[in-house]
């Protein structure tokens, strides 16, 4: 028979493993997965709000949904984060994120080399709509 002090020594080991947090996309609520090379972040109050993907992101802020004042996104060649103000978003290309297409973000300098390679209209970050990011096709 199980003892009451083991019992419990479970049940609290249990509880602890279901509360572990684990961090979630702001928008969609997906599993963020820290070695992703499309987590984009919003800058809302000074900080980052992380998303799975930009589509998620601009999803997010154009809808109204996160006040946002910019943009964090990684580069899709080096995957170095940069503001959304210095890359192009590519809409329509043969290139798709996790969950399917999505804006991919391009150093501004390569945009033009990445729509060879990969097809699509690269777009500022002011280009951006909310119609946009639904549907970057």
């Amino acid at each position: 028979m199980i003892s009451r002090r083991l019992f419990l020594s479970c049940l609290a080991v249990l509880s602890l493993a279901a509360c572990k947090k684990e961090e979630r996309c702001a928008n969609c609520g997906m599993k963020l997965d820290p070695s992703s090379g499309w987590r984009a972040d919003l800058i809302v109050s000074g900080a980052p709000r992380s998303y799975d993907t930009p589509r998620c992101a601009f999803t997010a802020w154009r809808s109204g949904a996160a006040q946002a004042s910019g943009a964090r996104v990684q580069d899709f060649y080096d995957r170095a984060w940069k503001d959304g103000a210095e890359v192009r978003f590519v809409v329509g290309s043969d290139v798709n994120g996790p969950m399917g297409a999505d804006l991919v973000p391009v150093d501004a300098a390569r945009a033009t080399r990445f729509t060879k390679d990969h097809g699509g209209r690269a777009l500022a970050l002011a280009d951006v709509t909310l119609d946009v990011a639904k549907d970057p096709k």
